[in-house]
Order: C-alpha cells, then sequence, then structure tokens
C-alpha cells in the first residue's frame, strides 16, 4: 500500500470516529435535556409484613462468619 492510500485510510478512520463520537454526544446531550417523569417513583415500598410462618436465616458463626466466601 502507498503512503498516499495509507493516508486516505487513516483519515477516512478518523473521521468515522469524529462522527461517531459527536453524535453519540448530540443523542446523550438530547436525552439527558428530558425532564419527564417515569412513573410514579418513591424512596420507599409500601410492602406488606412478611408471615408469622417464615423461616429466617441464621447468623453465620465461627469459620465461615467472616471469610467472604459468598462475595
Amino acid at each position: 500500500m502507498s503512503v498516499s492510500k495509507a493516508v486516505l485510510v487513516v483519515l477516512a478512520v478518523g473521521a468515522a470516529a469524529t462522527a461517531a463520537i459527536f453524535l453519540n454526544l448530540l443523542l446523550l446531550g438530547n436525552a439527558a435535556a428530558q425532564n419527564d417523569p417515569v412513573g410514579k417513583l418513591s424512596p420507599r415500598a409500601n410492602l406488606p409484613a412478611a408471615p408469622s410462618w417464615t423461616v429466617r436465616p441464621e447468623p453465620a458463626q465461627g469459620h465461615d462468619a467472616h471469610d467472604g466466601s459468598d462475595d
């Protein structure tokens, strides 16, 4: 490949990358500009209490309590 073809390829790739970055920024700017609420969002959920027969897990004790094996 000659030098002029290599320069054209580099310029074409650079132009495509620049266009992609510009369009992404444009789309992100348009999406962030909308301030429409989405549904009824609240910080708390009104969940019913667990039934009395619910079995709760026992806290871990001993060797497995803090070794991070469940992380």
